[in-house]
């Protein structure tokens, strides 16, 4: 059994100005190089073996720096854990381009399953790397949430700056019980792992949870929470 820490990156300066961020390569603002450092604070200790991230200079640059801290060795990066491509909304005011495009339907933008999938290659992958290891993986908030929304079944709210999620996979049988810090305990078994797509990523699992609840109902005009993942 292989333990995994998903860790979403700190705050960028794209996270503060409510724009799309996707596989932009933006680096960590002051904010976010706090919360790195503060991402483990309020945590229980783990004796984490490994710290890998996506190539992403705002995820790499939250590993070292967790890394450093917790002298936890870094073991490079993973190209599988890059954020969701948002095509045509790449940089581009989050309200703005979901009224243009309801179901955030962007031009250009990756397919949501395909998203998922390359993520859940990349952890079995890692699995059979570190079998037996605690591994801990920083990368993005739409691909960690997609990841989990997948496997625990349900669309999840956004996953916030430097929040961890632990889940913990032995062949075919995966077990989530940690969302963004919050215990949840849900374990699910596939067939096989030439089974693909393993879990099924439903359309409304694209949108944040609490984003598009507040959209179906009031429409309201207020932005997204702060680094609200995108």
């Amino acid at each position: 059994m292989t333990l995994f820490g998903l860790v979403r990156h700190g705050q960028t300066d794209y996270n503060l100005q409510d724009l799309f961020q996707g596989s932009s390569d933006i680096p960590l603002n002051d904010t976010g190089i706090a919360q790195a450092h503060a991402a483990f604070d309020a945590l229980p200790a783990v004796d984490w073996d490994v710290v890998l991230s996506s190539p992403l200079q705002r995820a790499e640059q939250t590993a070292r720096i967790i890394g450093e801290d917790h002298a936890i060795p870094f073991g490079g990066t993973e190209p599988r854990l890059v954020e969701i491509d948002w095509g045509e909304a790449e940089g581009r005011p989050v309200r703005e381009m979901e009224e243009k495009y309801p179901e955030r339907a962007f031009p250009g933008r990756e397919d949501h399953q395909a998203v998922a999938d390359r993520g859940y290659d990349a952890l079995e992958a890692l699995e059979e790397r570190y079998p037996g290891k605690k591994v801990l993986l920083v990368a993005h908030g739409t691909l960690i949430r997609f990841l989990l929304s997948g496997i625990i079944e349900q669309p999840l709210p956004s996953i916030p700056n430097a929040t961890l999620s632990v889940l913990e996979l032995e062949g075919t049988t995966w077990h989530v019980s940690m969302v963004a810090g919050q215990a949840v305990d849900h374990t699910v078994e596939v067939a096989d792992r030439s089974e693909n797509p393993r879990f099924i990523l439903e359309k409304s699992h694209l949108t944040p949870a609490a984003i598009a609840a507040r959209d179906a109902a009031s429409h309201a005009t207020a932005h997204p929470a702060e680094g609200a993942d995108r």
